[in-house]
């Protein structure tokens, strides 16, 4: 961090591997680390991912619960409730990350319903298609105390299944939805996802740049983004270059907008404090 020039991170630990074998579904890790080095992590719950999430989905609920009031975690997630294979799992042949939760199902209110109680944000991965949309809406609707971190801004893995997304939709989302809120972890203009053959990362022009529409409802609505590495487990010798892209993305960000995105969203919706000037 230090080397790449990050001041502090929002830092997830996905839950124990070995859930088969030990029953555990969550890990103290990222509460651990904050304890130790404070000035450097801000603890998240754990990501809702597989195993626990996928298999025990209720024992994992029943922890995230117990452990992000125990321990005041500020955030929550990332849950993966629709989640194609990731391009690095793809390359390995490890297919277990195609996850389908109903947002709309009894575990989807649960969740909403507890960071509606309680007032603590959280991530979901929620693939951009159509045919999902609606489900998403509905729940932000009906929990509008939830707050909704929809992650991966603009990542689109299949084109012809999300007709209805673009900067125009999200503009209108937001209008609709004071408790939704988006990250901007995505791929590089060039990145392809290898199932759809297609750059998924949809932010960017030909050029190289950002699209006009996309910089436009960044200026308009800058507290609605939030810098993100999305930084997995199995590759953090990668900080430094996702640091340095997301500082590329950064600078294609006029004015007081490149810091509120950079920082002082984050901050806002975790502490409720203003910091930039």
């Amino acid at each position: 961090m230090d080397r790449a020039g990050i001041a502090q991170m929002a830092l997830s630990v996905d839950q124990p591997g070995n859930l088969v074998q030990t029953g555990e579904t969550w890990s103290h890790h990222a509460f651990d680390l904050n304890r130790q080095f404070p000035e450097h992590f801000i603890p998240v719950g754990n990501g809702g991912n597989h195993p626990a999430w996928t298999r025990s989905p209720d024992r994992f609920l029943d922890d995230n619960e117990t452990y992000v009031m125990e321990h005041a975690y500020p955030l929550m997630g990332e849950f993966e409730i629709r989640h194609y294979p990731s391009p690095r799992h793809i390359e390995r042949g490890e297919l277990f990350r195609d996850v389908e939760i109903p947002i709309d199902g009894p575990h989807g209110h649960r969740l909403f319903a507890f960071a509606e109680r309680t007032g603590i944000p959280f991530q979901i991965h929620y693939e951009i298609e159509d045919a999902l949309l609606g489900p998403l809406e509905a729940m932000l609707a009906r929990y509008p105390g939830a707050k909704v971190i929809w992650c991966h801004l603009a990542q689109v893995r299949y084109a012809s299944r999300a007709g209805r997304y673009g900067a125009a939709y999200m503009r209108d989302m937001f209008g609709r939805h004071p408790n939704l809120y988006v990250d901007t972890a995505f791929g590089g203009r060039n990145s392809i996802y290898q199932l759809s053959g297609e750059r998924h990362a949809r932010i960017w022009d030909e050029s190289g740049d950002i699209r006009r529409d996309w910089r436009d409802l960044i200026q308009e609505s800058p507290y609605r983004f939030l810098a993100a590495l999305d930084i997995g487990g199995d590759r953090m010798d990668r900080v430094q270059d996702s640091t340095r892209s997301l500082r590329g993305f950064l600078t294609r960000i006029p004015g007081r907008a490149r810091d509120i995105v950079a920082y002082g969203a984050s901050w806002k919706l975790l502490f409720g404090e203003e910091i930039v000037a």
